[in-house]
């Protein structure tokens, strides 16, 4: 099962996961048109991990499961009308053992796009795709 991670979510509440947790979710359907966004159609990511998630009344699944694998995703970010956006489709995978880089990483060069977030010469972390072992499913 893949689940993706969003990286301000992460540092917001210094949330670490690394490859080997064991971890229990309460997981949300995915972003699809964001991950289409980020990936195009090369991979297929179906729930996420939203600490806000419980806000909206949605399907969910309760898993319990182990990370097998851990990747940050880097996409070259572009600005458009609607503000600096990830460059459809080119993002890519790295594979990394914690998800500590969303807190720790240096501050990013000058610029500030209208959201407040800051627009980043070369690709930007975006988040991370987990691959876990589901020992349980729904509840």
């Amino acid at each position: 099962m893949r689940v993706w991670l969003t990286d301000w979510q992460l540092a917001e509440d210094h949330l670490l996961v690394a490859t080997g947790d064991t971890v229990e979710w309460q997981l949300y359907p995915a972003d699809s048109e964001w991950t289409a966004r980020l990936f195009g159609d090369r991979l297929q990511i179906e729930w996420q991990l939203d600490t806000y998630g419980a806000a909206v009344e949605q399907p969910s699944l309760h898993v319990t499961g182990v990370v097998d694998a851990l990747q940050s995703v880097w996409c070259r970010q572009e600005q458009t009308a609607e503000g600096v956006v990830p460059a459809s489709g080119e993002a890519s995978l790295r594979p990394e053992l914690d998800t500590s880089i969303s807190w720790a990483r240096r501050a990013a060069p000058a610029g500030i796009h209208a959201a407040g977030y800051p627009v980043v010469d070369g690709p930007a972390l975006y988040g991370y795709v987990v691959s876990l072992t589901s020992s349980s499913g729904p509840r």
